[in-house]
C-alpha cells in the first residue's frame, strides 16, 4: 500500500453535540408539528433490513403521544412491536431530521390503524449535506475490520482498526502507520462491529489522512473513509447506533 505523500499538522479534534441535538419539548413539538403539515416522508426503521415508508397521523402533546401511519406489511409492524424502537428519518426545508421513537403500541380507532409511541426526547437536526459525527467512547470501543478491494492489492489481507467517530457520512479510522495505511481515493470492505455482536457491512473509500493527538498524549494517525453507495438498512443502523450513544452520553453528563 501507498503511504500518504502529505498530512496535516497534528490536531486534537472536539465535537459540539448540541450543534445538532434538539432536547427542547417545545421546539420538539413544533418540528413534529411542521412535518406532519408538510406531509412530508418518514423513513422509519425498527431494525435490520426492515425499514418503511410514513408519515405524522397526529401529535398529542398533552398526552405524550405520537402517532405514525403503519407500515403496509403486517410483518414490518410487528417487528415494530416487537422491538419497541424506531428510529425515524426525514427532511423539512432541506434540513435534515432523524429522531428515536419507543414505547410504541398499535391503536385503531375504527377508522385506521396507527402506530403511537411517546413523543422523542431528542432530535438531531443536520443541514443539508452536513452529517452528524459521533465520537467513540474509550469505555465502549468500535472495532472495523478492513480488507482492500482494489485488484493490485492482496484481497485476503484484512486488518482490525479502531474507530475515532462515525456518521452517515462515514467513519474515521486510528490508522497507526506500522501497521495500517490506507491509499487515497482507493476503496476497502469494512465490516464494523458494533454492540450486540452486530457486524454491518460497508464499503468505505479513502479520504484524507491526519496526525492526531489522542486522549492518553499519544501521536497517531487517523484516516477518514466515506461511504460507497450506503444502502438504506445500513444508514438506519448507524442512525440507531449514533442515537444510542448519544442518550449514553447525556445520561452520564446528568449523572455527573
Amino acid at each position: 500500500m501507498l503511504n500518504l505523500a502529505t498530512r496535516a499538522p497534528e490536531a486534537t479534534e472536539h465535537l459540539d453535540h448540541n450543534q445538532y441535538t434538539v432536547a427542547s419539548r417545545l421546539e420538539i413539538t413544533q418540528i413534529l408539528s411542521a412535518i406532519m403539515r408538510q406531509n412530508a416522508l418518514i423513513t422509519a426503521s425498527p431494525g435490520g433490513e426492515n425499514f418503511f415508508l410514513t408519515s405524522i397521523v397526529a401529535i398529542d402533546d398533552e398526552n405524550d403521544a405520537l402517532l405514525l401511519e403503519c407500515g403496509r406489511q403486517q410483518l414490518q409492524n410487528e417487528s415494530v412491536l416487537r422491538n419497541q424502537h424506531l428510529m425515524c428519518s426525514t427532511a423539512l426545508d432541506k434540513v435534515k431530521i432523524q429522531f428515536m421513537c419507543e414505547g410504541i403500541e398499535l391503536v385503531d380507532d375504527g377508522r385506521e390503524r396507527a402506530l403511537k409511541m411517546q413523543i422523542p426526547r431528542e432530535m438531531l437536526r443536520l443541514q443539508r449535506r452536513e452529517h452528524f459525527r459521533m465520537e467513540i467512547p474509550l469505555s465502549a470501543p468500535l472495532k472495523c475490520t478492513l480488507s482492500s478491494v482494489e485488484p493490485e492489492q492482496p484481497p485476503r489481507a484484512k486488518v482490525e482498526l479502531t474507530v475515532h467517530d462515525i456518521s452517515c457520512g462515514g467513519i474515521a479510522i486510528i490508522t497507526p502507520p506500522s501497521l495500517f495505511t490506507p491509499e487515497l481515493g482507493a476503496q476497502y470492505q469494512a465490516t464494523i462491529s458494533l454492540p450486540g455482536g452486530t457486524g454491518v457491512q460497508a464499503l468505505i473509500q479513502a479520504r484524507n489522512a491526519f496526525m492526531v493527538t489522542l486522549a492518553n498524549g499519544k501521536v497517531t494517525q487517523r484516516s477518514g473513509f466515506a461511504f460507497v453507495r450506503p444502502t438504506e438498512s445500513l444508514l438506519a443502523t448507524i442512525q440507531r447506533y449514533i442515537m444510542n450513544l448519544e442518550r449514553a452520553r447525556r445520561m452520564n453528563d446528568r449523572n455527573r
